[in-house]
């Protein structure tokens, strides 16, 4: 918990963990992590910072490029992050790139805000992804007959 003591006898405590017990929209959830509201064990850093890399990609390019020294035009998230490795020297044994080490950089960057100042949503992206959301069925749920055309019932 933190306290942040506004004056005039006003207390703001942020408690952090307190979150909806479902996460909607997997984006939601994605971005949460990426900012750190969701902690480590809950995740997986790679997933997240491809994701992040996605984001940056569509909105900020200019930030990985000055940030990193790379051209990420035509790159993909998981693309971002191999050229992190690679600017940055991060390599296993073998020669293979430490994509691991390279996504907890970018992840860090972006939460330390070395990054910019970055969005990772807008109200013209919510309500894109408002728009585009199709849930999906829940067990137990009748599914719709015309996915089972293919089976015959002989």
């Amino acid at each position: 918990q933190q306290r942040l003591f506004l004056g005039d006898n006003i207390v703001l405590i942020d408690t952090p963990g307190m979150m909806w017990p479902k996460i909607e929209h997997p984006t939601d959830g994605l971005m949460l992590a990426a900012s750190h509201a969701i902690g480590v064990n809950a995740i997986i850093e790679e997933e997240v910072a491809a994701f992040l890399a996605e984001v940056l990609l569509q909105r900020y390019p200019q930030f990985l490029a000055a940030r990193y020294g790379i051209r990420p035009e035509g790159m993909d998230g998981v693309g971002v992050i191999e050229a992190i490795a690679a600017r940055r020297g991060f390599r296993l044994r073998g020669g293979e790139f430490d994509v691991e080490k390279a996504a907890h950089m970018l992840l860090q960057d972006y939460r330390s805000g070395a990054l910019g100042r970055i969005s990772l949503e807008t109200p013209e992206s919510r309500i894109a992804l408002l728009a585009s959301y199709v849930e999906p069925p829940s067990l137990g749920e009748p599914q719709d007959r015309a996915d089972d055309d293919d089976h015959d019932d002989a």
